[in-house]
């Protein structure tokens, strides 16, 4: 004769545990009602689904992954990009302070340095940066010369006004219009990163 679990499955033994109390087919019951084993044992059972229910985790993450702070902020990029601006109001302002020096002085061309062609004085010492002025001119193209001299000068007046102007102008880059920018990538990743379902 074959064990009681050999005969039956799973399903059919827990069945039949439920139903051993006396579940009213028989003379046991009263009109087909069901005995309080079985009502508790149903309990149990709705009670044990709804929490393994409630403790169910999903499949999929859904979530958004983290976000570390040294890849939010990126520190060394924001400080390559400081010092480039720094070096760079730097180069202006030499640029400017040699284009203001020479334009102040005289031209070497004209011949009135105030000295006579015929003076033994010694010139000057010159300043650092200096070009030497010519005392005579022997070239036979002064006139072409003197053209391009003042055509340069002119190129000259222009850049230092253009870098006068944008001295005086404010900076390109704004810190509020950069933080709104920012907010709404921030608000763009959030809307991107939500499952929709």
């Amino acid at each position: 004769e074959r064990p009681a679990s050999a005969s039956f499955p799973l399903g059919a033994r827990r069945l039949r545990m439920r139903v051993k109390g006396g579940s009213g087919g028989g003379a046991g019951g009263a009109g087909g009602l069901p005995s309080p084993y079985v009502k508790w044992e149903r309990e149990r059972c709705a009670k044990i689904d709804k929490a393994k229910l409630e403790k169910i985790k999903p499949s999929v993450d859904a979530k958004s992954p983290p976000r570390f702070k040294h890849m939010v902020v990126n520190a060394k990029k924001l400080q390559l990009e400081e010092d480039r601006l720094v070096e760079i109001e730097h180069q202006n302002r030499k640029l400017l302070d040699n284009l203001s020096r020479i334009s102040e002085r005289p031209s070497g061309l004209s011949g009135d340095n105030g000295a006579s062609r015929g003076s033994t004085a010694r010139p000057k010492a010159l300043l650092r940066g200096q070009a030497p002025v010519k005392r005579r001119v022997t070239s036979l193209n002064v006139r072409k010369r003197q053209e391009e001299l003042d055509r340069i000068e002119r190129e000259n007046a222009l850049i230092l006004r253009r870098i006068r102007d944008q001295s005086n102008r404010e900076s390109e880059f704004s810190v509020k219009k950069m933080q709104s920018e920012w907010k709404e990538t921030l608000e763009h990743r959030k809307r991107a990163s939500q499952w929709i379902g």
